[in-house]
């Protein structure tokens, strides 16, 4: 529970004083974390683990596909010059 919790804290605290997308890239971190207590601690990772890493990146291959949505341009702001030729 300890971990969780330590977890959910930091994840509180950190939005706070960075932005999401610097936070978010804090995720590709994650991997080198788990060789490293495999190597370190001697954690073998379950067999199941990779599996679930590429069903996550399945799953953003997923959201990021698909038609996007049509770019709207500004119309350029109107001048008193141009406004008094009109």
């Amino acid at each position: 529970m300890f971990p969780t919790a330590l977890a959910f804290t930091t994840w509180a605290y950190t939005p706070a004083r960075t932005t999401a997308t610097r936070m978010g890239a804090t995720t590709y971190a994650v991997p080198a974390l788990v060789v490293m207590s495999w190597l370190a601690l001697d954690e073998v990772p379950e067999p199941l683990t990779p599996a679930g890493g590429v069903l996550c990146l399945a799953g953003v291959a997923v959201s990021r596909s698909g038609p996007r949505p049509a770019r709207v341009v500004a119309a350029e702001p109107r001048t008193e010059r141009a406004e008094r030729s009109a």
